[in-house]
């Protein structure tokens, strides 16, 4: 008879872990992340532990972003369970700031190194959802796939919801029977996370500004790409579809519904990738309903983990290669960072933004661009002098990035300290670009080019001439 693992309600979930581990004193569970969070099953072993029974072990939960509500970083938990997010929201960041959570840095592609056999982070359980195929009965990880092969080939109890408000998504998303201990089929089960599809036509002005310097100057035929999330880099698809490019591949860690937008239209094609030619590849999938019902059973959109989506060696092999991600700040040298606001407010993670910088150092494979506006919803400018001390950067002054913002681009490979201070500053806010340029010629630190003035533009800049007007011009 063909194995299938054990079926099991939501509220045995306390029982079964209490039983499993009844001779350990703390276990370590991996949690599906993202739009695939198994929330229904946070809340039940959440409120097994405030029951106190069964006795569970000390937990300790690994995972990426947690979409929805996160019961157990609430105040009075941590001396039995605590959360160690490598990328996080909503209640893991305030839980973190204020030292209720723990923050754990990684990149993407480097997760397997926390969670491998023999590693700190070795999962003794791994939490997660899975979505049936009604025909062939493979059970498939749906929008997240991230790291969690790893976590089901290591755990020794690997439970999963059944859930058949995700998509069955193809390529490494596949999961044997054999490899699931128990499967919850409770009509408690939340549904995945889906969000409002952006309104691409109706972007704000410094947004499109900056998507049209990006497919103006660095989009080509045949590119490939990973696009991040945010307003900045819907207005990047939203500049692409309307420039009309071709045969673009994808390769990214999260697949939302601007590369739909784009895979639609024909533009995506993967034609031209030399590694997994013909098809997308990504490691999430989060957006709307209309994403998540053009990927179910897409088989030109394929999973694969984030070890393989961020890997140096794909990436450059599917040359040449567009990344464009958004980041919290940039200072005067060139240093790059996202996961904080300064070092008392954490904000995210690096998320995969370092492996696509490092991957992309050598201009022969493509570029590293990093899109921001200038300045913040208050007024503060996003370039600033110096990085905040004691926070963590994405990329450092040795990484040969680009920075775009509304007012220009600062293409700094290549430039010297002195020169990218000046490529920086030229496409800081108005506001804030005159003091800081004059900070730099009169700051002998600063070695110039001979010539260099204010109101002459340096070395790896260009500035937008473009038919969008904003208000300070």
């Amino acid at each position: 008879m063909t194995y299938q693992p054990a079926v099991i309600k939501l509220d045995q979930i306390g029982e079964i872990i209490s039983r499993e581990f009844r001779h350990k004193d703390v276990i370590t569970c991996y949690v599906g992340s993202n739009a695939a969070t198994p929330t229904a099953s946070l809340e039940y072993l959440t409120a097994a532990l405030k029951a106190g029974q069964p006795k569970l072990p000390y937990l300790r939960m690994v995972h990426m972003l947690l979409q929805g509500p996160v019961p157990y970083v609430e105040k009075g938990l941590q001396d039995r369970i605590m959360a160690y997010s490598i990328f996080s929201a909503g209640d893991v960041r305030r839980a973190a700031n204020e030292g209720r959570a723990f923050y754990l840095p990684c990149t993407l592609a480097n997760i397997d190194s926390l969670i491998g056999k023999g590693r700190e982070y070795e999962p003794d359980v791994a939490l997660l959802k899975i979505r049936p195929h009604e025909i062939t009965n493979e059970y498939s990880l749906g929008l997240s796939v991230e790291a969690i092969h790893t976590a089901i080939e290591h755990a020794k109890c690997v439970i999963a919801e059944l859930d058949f408000s995700m998509p069955f998504t193809q390529g490494q998303s596949i999961v044997d029977a054999q490899s699931l201990d128990f499967l919850i089929d409770d009509d408690g089960v939340k549904p995945v996370y889906d969000f409002p599809a952006p309104d691409f036509k109706n972007l704000p002005l410094e947004e499109r500004r900056v998507g049209e310097l990006i497919a103006e100057y660095f989009i080509m035929d045949g590119a490939t790409l990973q696009v991040g999330i945010g307003q900045i880099l819907d207005a990047v698809v939203g500049t692409i579809k309307d420039a009309n490019y071709k045969d673009l591949g994808i390769q990214t860690e999260l697949y939302n519904d601007g590369l739909m937008f784009l895979q639609e239209a024909g533009i995506v094609t993967n034609r031209k990738k030399k590694l997994n030619t013909g098809y997308s590849t990504a490691s999430l999938i989060m957006g709307s309903k209309e994403l998540y019902e053009f990927v179910h059973m897409r088989a030109g959109i394929q999973m694969r983990p984030c070890t393989y989506t961020n890997s140096d060696e794909v990436i450059r092999k599917n040359s040449p290669f567009i990344s464009i991600n958004t980041a919290m700040g940039v200072d005067l040298f060139g240093n790059v960072w996202a996961d904080y606001i300064d070092a008392r407010r954490y904000y995210s993670g690096v998320g995969g933004q370092p492996d696509f910088v490092r991957a992309l150092n050598d201009p022969a494979y493509g570029v590293p661009i990093i899109a921001i506006k200038s300045i913040t919803d208050k007024g503060d400018s996003k370039i600033v002098p110096v990085h905040p001390p004691g926070v963590s950067l994405t990329a450092s002054a040795y990484d040969g990035v680009v920075i775009v913002t509304e007012y220009g681009i600062a293409d700094l490979r290549g430039l010297t300290a002195g020169e990218k201070a000046l490529a920086i500053a030229s496409i800081a806010h108005p506001r804030f670009r005159d003091p800081y340029l004059k900070n730099i010629c009169d700051d002998p630190l600063f070695t110039k080019p001979i010539g260099i003035s204010i109101g002459k533009c340096p070395h790896g800049v260009t500035m937008y001439q473009g038919n969008i007007k904003l208000d300070e011009e």
